[in-house]
């Protein structure tokens, strides 16, 4: 079955706001075989909410709205809707009670723009939002399933994870299964050229998708066929990611779509050792990564943003002389770093980042231009990378490499 998406709000369009909410509906509705065949995104406008909804394509079985659900007269997602669909608002006590019940968990009284909230379509299935005032609404309409849900991210989740992943699951005849694979520090064109035989002569029901990030390839490989089938298809599945782990051997460092922190914390987790970070131009950066993992607390101890060099010297002992006549960028400032974090706070490992990401390079080492270290039980490492243009970039790219060197040196480890 396929669906398309319309996520309504001039703040998207005019780059204030992150669609965040598309790219994650598109992930989960993949894993219960929807195929998303559309994004569309249009502004608090009733006549461009009218036009998308009237351009719907015609093998469309879900229309998931997000947005314009709110309090304020910015929000007209639910008269429109109600209008196109010559439905009629009626109060419902019970959502009202609802929002009171809500604000007064904050300490707060509901206004009348939040009383407006409780009138809900006539003819409308109600999916309940438990966490925010604005309920979701379904419409049933010429064999499709219309759907309008807030846009605020964690109330949409909560909503298509409660009601409507079930309801599609239980009208699926579909399945999409997809396995993946992440290899970090090699172009996509290089892994293209490795895998072209085998790519070439995959089934047309087996398909592979290269997704790649600053630093990361992560390769899709989907099959699609009716549920009838799944055990077929999920054997021939299975068969060919024995025959591309053959192919692409170490340089696959995980099937698990989680981030490299989250390999590194379950690796420092499992061998009882922590973790400290001493950070220059990635600005704690990799600290926040690392920080992001539930549990982080036990593995890792804390982190210096040493952007200026008096900050290096007085924090983390590194040489001033060296500062002086070679500058901040040089492996033994990244290994100082290191050594000296690590001592700071009396971590099993450290890691330390130095760089250059503006326009304080020169031409002996461009914008780019990093080292990295590594301090542990038995190891001290050190490289230096041209990581490219862009600053965010460069940073994103910094923090993936170091993190997969530090996973090469635990996973060795705890074998």
């Amino acid at each position: 079955m396929k669906a398309e998406i319309i996520t309504i709000g001039t703040e998207i369009l005019i780059g204030q706001t992150i669609d965040t909410n598309s790219a994650w509906l598109g992930r989960v509705f993949s894993d219960v075989g929807i195929e998303v065949q559309r994004i569309t995104t249009v502004p608090d406008s009733s006549k461009a909410i009218v036009d998308s909804l009237k351009n719907i394509f015609h093998d469309t079985k879900w229309v998931i709205i997000t947005g314009g659900l709110g309090p304020t007269n910015d929000d007209i997602t639910k008269k429109v809707l109600t209008d196109y669909f010559d439905d009629e608002l009626v109060y419902r006590p019970e959502i009202y009670t609802h929002i009171e019940n809500l604000f007064k968990k904050m300490g707060k009284l509901p206004n009348m723009l939040n009383k407006d909230q409780a009138y809900f379509p006539k003819s409308a299935i109600c999916l309940e939002n438990s966490l925010g005032t604005a309920q979701a609404m379904l419409w049933e309409r010429d064999k499709k399933s219309y759907i309008s849900m807030p846009g605020v991210p964690f109330e949409m989740k909560a909503i298509t994870n409660d009601y409507i992943l079930p309801r599609m699951s239980s009208v699926q005849d579909i399945l999409l299964e997809h396995r993946y694979f992440l290899i970090q520090g090699i172009p996509e064109s290089d892994l293209a050229l490795r895998l072209y035989d085998w790519e070439r002569n995959l089934p047309k029901q087996i398909a592979l998708a290269y997704l790649p990030s600053p630093g990361l390839v992560k390769l899709r490989l989907t099959c699609k066929g009716f549920l009838r089938d799944t055990s077929e298809l999920l054997k021939e599945l299975d068969n060919h990611s024995i025959i591309l782990r053959g192919i692409l051997g170490n340089d696959i460092f995980t099937e698990d779509i989680r981030g490299m922190e989250y390999l590194v914390s379950d690796l420092l987790r499992k061998a009882g050792e922590t973790l400290s970070t001493a950070e220059s131009f990635t600005g704690g950066s990799l600290s926040a990564k690392l920080t992001s993992v539930e549990g982080a607390s036990d593995v890792f101890k804390g982190s210096v943003i040493a952007y200026s060099n008096e900050i290096k010297i007085s924090d983390l002992n590194v040489d001033r002389d060296e500062l002086l006549i070679n500058g901040a960028v040089t492996r033994l400032v990244a290994t100082q770093m290191a050594n000296g974090i690590k001592k700071k706070y009396s971590s099993d490992w450290s890691i330390a980042t130095t760089g250059y990401t503006g326009a304080s390079s020169d031409s002996d080492n461009p914008s780019g231009t990093v080292w990295l270290a590594i301090s542990g039980p038995g190891i001290e490492w050190s490289k230096k990378y041209f990581m490219g243009p862009g600053r965010e970039r460069i940073t994103s790219k910094s923090c993936l490499a170091v993190l997969n060197q530090l996973r090469i040196f635990l996973k060795a480890k705890t074998r």
